[in-house]
């Protein structure tokens, strides 16, 4: 265990024997401000999910805008580093929790910002998860919150990249089957290459393998290197 490992494992513990929530989450937010650039993706797993908890009870006892953006701020952060970490399907029961907080608020002057915040960070989620109609549904949520110039056109600007990709994709990608099954073959395809190096040639192993488990569900599944057969992959 290295020394920010064991730093982690101890502001932990310390947060574990405060009786205060509000004590607890200003101690694991400062460990997180001060050593954000030396913590592993894996550390700051452990440091949100605890938050998460903490942020939700304390939301449940004081329901005002603080808390809330506190709670839906440890749910997507949490999300993200679990899509970082490869549990991609580990990120979905968060953001549609986020999604739902989102939802049951009513719109205010107050709240406007922090929609528009929390929609952006959704929406950044389901689009490096590749979850990209969820994605689009988030950024023009955002976009119908967006107060200024440069945030309508950051939201347009991602929308058009949804719409105009890069590189190809199967349209499968998109289809109510193909989402209703992703989470658990990409949670069987973790279980499956978790102990596999992730050098040159990892890609294809990973589409081979996404492929035949599809195909399980009755999906039948093209690969990037398949749709996009001039581009070079490694």
């Amino acid at each position: 265990m290295d020394g920010i490992e064991m730093k982690t494992v101890d502001i932990l513990k310390q947060a574990e024997n405060l009786t205060n929530d509000e004590e607890k989450i200003m101690l694991l937010a400062k460990f997180i401000g001060d050593n954000y650039d030396d913590l592993e993706v894996r550390d700051f797993i452990q440091l949100l999910t605890p938050l998460v908890d903490i942020t939700e009870r304390r939301y449940e006892h004081d329901q005002n805008l603080d808390s809330l953006s506190d709670y839906t701020t440890a749910l997507t952060k949490l999300a993200e580093y679990y899509i970082k970490d490869e549990q991609t399907w580990k990120a979905t029961p968060l953001l549609e929790k986020a999604e739902e907080l989102l939802r049951e608020c009513a719109d205010s002057e107050e709240n406007v910002h922090w929609k528009f915040s929390t929609y952006s960070q959704i929406a950044e989620c389901y689009n490096t998860n590749q979850r990209r109609i969820m994605a689009k549904k988030a950024y023009q949520h955002a976009l119908q919150y967006a107060t200024s110039e440069e945030d309508k056109e950051d939201c347009e600007y991602s929308l058009n990249r949804l719409e105009n990709p890069t590189l190809k994709y199967d349209p499968v990608e998109d289809t109510d089957g193909y989402l209703a099954v992703i989470d658990e073959v990409e949670r069987r395809l973790y279980e499956k290459l978790k102990n596999q190096p992730r050098g040159m040639g990892f890609c294809f192993e990973y589409w081979s393998a996404k492929r035949d488990l599809l195909a399980e569900y009755g999906i039948e599944w093209r690969s990037p290197g398949i749709m996009n057969p001039r581009v070079m992959f490694d």
